[in-house]
């Protein structure tokens, strides 16, 4: 977080204008496109939730039938409670908690397989964008995106191995361990390949946002030329370990780092790391502070010792 906070010292307050740059910003998303384009991404929330939940919902569904209006609630109180884990990993907390008492170990397991989806789709097209990036050996570059991705692609598609991890359990607890690691065989080809779906849209749907961000801030870049570096950015974030309250101070430094570099391939010229930077904060104002907000509300409701939720 600490390095974050130097990057952003560096390139925008440092070695610019501030003032000046400020005024861009301000003046680019006070514009008639720069409001519409920002109302658009605010709008694209709750779709971008609601794909979460539905994907949620598939994850969770051998152990419990979760109607997609709980499953909705419940992606606000996952990351509300994820807020103070690495990389937002403790949102399954949240999660489980509006599910049956006898549900929420094998829930918490399945999570993960959303979220090994999720993660799947980031790194492969993570992988891809370095294409793009890393010019002087793009094919051996795209050799190893291929590689990467059908290799994600066969351990997913055949995520039952996961079961046999109960080796590793103590022999006194491997028979329980067995009860537990058998959920992950519950999954057919046509199951995983929902949820994987589900996992694709939810990216095209926060790319989407961003791109809409990008280009109310006054970045003028066509759709693939923004989706590109944002790609990378998701990429970046999925392998660097952060806690989600810090994660503006993380984000905002590579986006910045990945645009300028972007934008010196491609022979632009580059004068937009304040631009950058606002549009990755209010996207993540959007996606994570205001549903984090709205999940506390959520939250209150939670009592964990009971059985069951109610609205």
């Amino acid at each position: 977080m600490l390095a974050g906070c130097w990057i952003l010292y560096v390139k925008i307050i440092e070695s610019q204008d501030f003032v000046k740059m400020w005024g861009d910003v301000k003046g680019s998303f006070s514009s008639a496109e720069g409001i519409l384009l920002t109302i658009a991404a605010f709008v694209l929330i709750p779709v971008n939730i609601a794909f979460e939940a539905m994907k949620w919902k598939r994850s969770v569904s051998p152990v419990e039938d979760v109607p997609f209006r709980k499953a909705f609630t419940a992606i606000f109180t996952g990351i509300t409670a994820g807020m103070f884990f690495p990389n937002r990993t403790g949102d399954f907390l949240g999660r489980i908690f509006i599910l049956e008492k006898g549900n929420r170990l094998r829930a918490a397991m399945l999570t993960f397989v959303g979220n090994i989806a999720q993660m799947i789709v980031t790194v492969s097209l993570g992988c891809f964008a370095c294409v793009f990036f890393i010019r002087r050996f793009r094919w051996l570059v795209l050799l190893a995106a291929t590689a990467v991705t059908t290799l994600l692609l066969l351990l997913f598609f055949n995520i039952k191995i996961f079961r046999y991890l109960r080796i590793f359990v103590p022999g006194k607890w491997r028979g329980k361990a067995d009860d537990y690691m058998d959920i992950f065989s519950v999954f057919s080809r046509k199951e995983l390949s929902v949820i994987l779906l589900l996992a694709i849209a939810k990216y095209a749907v926060y790319s989407l946002q961003f791109v809409l961000l990008v280009r109310a801030s006054g970045i003028r870049l066509s759709y693939f030329n923004t989706l590109i570096p944002i790609m990378m950015t998701y990429f970046i974030m999925t392998i660097i370990p952060f806690i989600t309250v810090t994660e503006i101070a993380v984000r905002g430094p590579i986006c910045v780092v990945v645009f300028e570099r972007w934008l010196t391939i491609n022979a632009i010229a580059n004068s937009s790391s304040m631009m950058v930077f606002s549009a990755s904060t209010i996207l993540w104002l959007y996606n994570l502070a205001v549903p984090a907000i709205i999940g506390l509300f959520f939250i209150r409701k939670l009592k964990f010792l009971r059985r069951s939720y109610e609205y």
